[in-house]
């Protein structure tokens, strides 16, 4: 912690000083520079707004091992991000979901302080090498394990490592509803206002929640040709059972969904809550500001959680070799190619609609595409892709800037077709393993759960962990499936975060052209 007047000289030692901070934590090099650019514009605007003589109090450090960058401002409240005349064309609307993805700053007026927050990320450790090591790991010392009486195993299995596993499944369980409900109702309410959502944003959630459901539907259909379908129990499926399903998702008062995990009927309040607090606006300032600390403090939790499913996934896979249950696992290869054929529909689908819709060849539209999917498919991060994904929207597939400020972080929290690929087929493969029927009741219930899924899911490492003990439990599938499909999770996550960025950059291009929002000649212009 240092202290310092808002000279020119030392507005260039803060700058430097977060910069060696920012290496030394290994955050990413682009998000480092971009937060020593935007640190430095704070800085001068606060030297503009109170003059060289303004203290600024600089603070780094780590909390909860996350790096953090503090500004302090000790003087009358001055939010420097906040425009006084707010127009179509700002992209503050969604200032709180740029936060939650760690691209941007936080600002708080508190105790005559205006204090200004960083939080970046750090370079996340290769996923698919986590992975491996634990599989390696498991595979080896559960061979060796073979060798121990079979008493002995059953002791380490039932009485050791199954308790550690129940409880950190029954963590899993107990976050997954807030998760989702504080995720779903703060980024409805983060829209702005109902100006905005009336004008771009109304027509832009119609859009996704249209596609993701359709496409979703189509793709888990194909899947079935693959998997046995029953028609016990399901052959009568009529209006009746729809309107099961769709009354289902009204809970019978706010705790129950908590209680029995639901996710339609949490989502189901999440939505309501989050619309009430758009139209009353400032009448619901402290809420919101209960709801947006609520909704970091989950997210935070979540993302401690998840550090430990290399662990997870090492134990379980252990656990399989302890009581002989390896060959589950082995059963399990078939979600890797389903999942891979159920993404690769989805991609071959929107390249045919916008190559016939925008007139232009394929070839070209990956090539745009390309810089952005390799970004996603590397890392299994939507935020890491985000300046690539803005980039390629505005510059190389002529979308208006309007659409691409609100429409790039909105699709990157709500439009994941890749996810619920990833769910249906998941679901499909785990009912086969475990006997459950796939009737044509379970399966309507199975893709809709799974859309609803896929756009409740936060994108935070470890976001789709809850959503897959809340998918197996609404689908009767046994909770022994949970390990399996985690371990698999990690492999599939990479493609499918790439095909949710590949989807969403050509869904707005499909959105821009209806709203007469989009340079063709932008789009048509050849790569060099």
């Amino acid at each position: 912690m240092a202290n310092y007047l808002l000279s020119n000289f030392n507005i260039d030692i803060i700058s430097e000083e977060i910069g060696e901070f920012l290496d030394k934590c290994k955050v990413d090099r682009k998000d480092a520079m971009r937060i020593k650019l935007v640190a430095e514009e704070t800085l001068l605007n606060y030297q503009e707004q109170f003059g060289e003589e303004q203290v600024v109090v600089f603070e780094c450090g780590k909390r909860f091992g996350r790096p953090r960058v503090e500004l302090r401002f000790p003087s009358a409240r001055f939010n420097p991000y906040e425009k006084v005349e707010v127009t179509e064309e700002d992209s503050s609307v969604l200032q709180s979901i740029l936060v939650n993805m760690g691209i941007a700053p936080t600002y708080q007026y508190k105790a005559g302080n205006n204090i200004v927050i960083f939080t970046p990320k750090r370079k996340p450790v290769s996923q698919m090498m986590q992975l491996a090591i634990s599989i390696l790991s498991a595979i080896g010392l559960g061979s060796l394990c073979l060798m121990l009486p079979v008493g002995l195993r059953l002791v380490l299995a039932n009485k050791i490592i199954g308790p550690i596993f129940g409880t950190f499944m029954g963590l899993l369980s107990a976050i997954a509803g807030p998760m989702i409900f504080f995720s779903v109702a703060w980024g409805i309410y983060s829209i702005g206002d109902t100006a905005t959502l009336g004008k771009i944003g109304k027509r832009m959630i119609s859009r996704f929640l249209f596609m993701t459901f359709g496409v979703t539907t189509v793709a888990g259909v194909l899947m079935l040709f693959f998997f046995p379908v029953t028609l016990e129990g399901g052959a009568s499926f009529d209006i009746e059972e729809l309107l099961k399903i769709v009354l289902g998702m009204v809970p019978n008062n706010f705790f129950v969904p908590f209680v029995e995990g639901n996710p339609l009927q949490i989502i189901f309040v999440a939505v309501c809550i989050g619309l009430s607090m758009l139209i009353l606006a400032n009448k619901t300032t402290v809420a919101a500001s209960m709801m947006e600390q609520s909704n970091y403090i989950v997210q935070l939790m979540m993302e401690t959680i998840s550090k430990f499913v290399p662990a997870f996934v090492f134990g379980s896979i252990f656990n399989m070799f302890l009581n002989d249950n390896f060959s589950a696992l082995m059963k399990a290869y078939k979600v890797l190619p389903i999942t891979l054929a159920g993404l690769a529909i989805v991609i071959a689908f929107y390249l045919f609609l916008v190559s016939v819709h925008k007139k232009i060849s394929p070839s070209l539209l990956i090539k745009k595409l390309f810089p952005t999917f390799v970004i996603a498919v590397s890392t299994a991060s939507s935020a890491a892709a985000f300046a690539t994904n803005v980039e390629t929207c505005e510059k190389k597939l002529g979308i208006d800037k309007r659409i691409v400020n609100f429409g790039v972080p909105l699709g990157q929290i709500v439009f994941m077709l890749g996810g619920a690929i990833m769910f249906i087929a998941a679901a499909l493969c785990m009912a086969e393993i475990y006997g459950v029927a796939i009737s044509p009741v379970w399966m309507m219930t199975a893709l809709i759960i799974s859309a609803v899924l896929a756009i409740a899911a936060p994108p935070i490492p470890g976001g789709a962990l809850t959503c897959y003990t809340m998918l197996f439990v609404q689908l009767n599938i046994p909770s022994e499936a949970i390990p399996i499909i985690i371990a698999l999770n990690v492999i599939t996550e990479f493609f499918g975060t790439a095909v949710n960025l590949f989807c969403l950059q050509l869904d707005l291009v499909e959105l821009a052209g209806d709203l007469n929002m989009l340079d063709y000649e932008k789009l048509r212009k050849p790569m060099k």
